[in-house]
């Protein structure tokens, strides 16, 4: 049996000659196994079937994957190792349009696999594999330049931020689920390079010990210029410290709910939008209908929605919503 994390060695990736792009989408990726929802868990040896299965491209590649759907020049900065699952993951990264200039290869290693199983409204995730070091741990710029960069933050020092930000890229992040509890907020010390912030309700109230979405984003509107917090059905809440706004929006609210992804596709089309040259609120809407879309299976099983998919879904909510989807996309694809 192969051991996927022996030894690893690295060599970067042939450089593109495209620069600089629209976005870098920077951490692991994995090779996800999406179920359909169980009906109910097996019992120890039994063997249950759902209706369908599809594989996908997880990780930070659900950001970049999502971009790259309503027409972003995206480059995923990821690991990627030289086995046979790395041997699946990069023509699937191709399809869905998502350079890998800006990857390296890790050798003797190759990209984890996770079961994604949707149960009782939630997910579980069983990963074979561990993920390589994060990439803005090791590297302080990368090979392949963007106006606009995604990434988690690490409890590690991330020099790859400060990098970045001195030749001009603007830096939105994130933050995990913290499983040990403590939810240090020393992890926040990486915001100084940071253009923006995208934490949910938990993470942004548990690192900055507040009560409630808003008081955590004047918290954290302290260390960043834009701050948005998400709060799922809720909708989210916004503060620009530069501009001095503030702004809440609405949930929308889908029949079907599948949140796998809902998240990062929010992120992506947040950037999207900004990328568009869209005004912070229009922004903000936009990026709650494509999360929301997602959400509701607009597209494929495991897949992100594009224009006619983005299209049709926001028909249902009116012409309004329609109109933001085209002239956002419109407004994208003639700068």
């Amino acid at each position: 049996m192969m051991n996927l994390n022996q030894g690893p060695t690295c060599t970067d990736a042939a450089t593109s000659t495209i620069s600089p792009r629209d976005l870098a989408c920077v951490g692991p990726v994995f090779l996800d196994v999406l179920f359909t929802p169980f009906a109910q868990l097996p019992r120890l040896g039994e063997e249950c079937h759902t209706e369908s299965v599809a594989l996908a491209v997880g990780g930070a590649a659900n950001v970049a994957r999502a971009a790259a759907a309503l027409g972003i020049d995206v480059t995923l900065a990821t690991e990627l190792g030289d086995g046979p699952i790395t041997q699946l993951v990069k023509p699937m990264l191709e399809a869905d349009g998502v350079g890998l200039g800006a990857s390296v290869t890790l050798e003797g290693w190759d990209v984890p696999c996770t079961a994604a199983i949707p149960h009782e409204g939630d997910r579980m995730f069983y990963t074979g594999g561990l993920p390589s070091a994060p990439l803005a741990t090791t590297k302080r710029v990368l090979s392949e330049q963007a106006r606009h960069l995604t990434v988690s933050l690490e409890r590690e020092d991330m020099p790859l931020l400060a990098g970045e930000r001195e030749r001009g890229t603007r830096i939105w992040a994130d933050v995990g689920h913290d499983d040990s509890g403590a939810w240090d907020p020393a992890i926040l010390r990486h915001l100084e390079h940071c253009y923006a912030f995208c934490p949910n309700d938990e993470e942004a109230t548990r690192y900055t010990r507040t009560n409630g979405a808003l008081d955590a984003a004047r918290v954290l509107a302290e260390r960043v210029e834009l701050v948005v917090v998400s709060r799922g059905r809720e909708g989210l809440v916004a503060i620009d410290s530069g501009r001095g706004e503030v702004l809440e929006r609405p949930g929308f609210i889908v029949e079907r709910a599948n949140a796998t992804g809902a998240g990062d596709t929010l992120v992506a089309a947040l950037v999207t939008a900004i990328a568009a040259g869209r005004a912070l609120g229009d922004a903000l809407d936009f990026a709650q209908l494509v999360a929301a879309a997602r959400v509701a299976g607009a597209a494929a099983q495991g897949m992100p929605p594009g224009r006619e998919a983005l299209s049709a879904f926001a028909s249902q909510y009116g012409e309004k919503e329609q109109e933001l989807v085209e002239e956002t996309l419109d407004q994208l694809s003639s700068r």
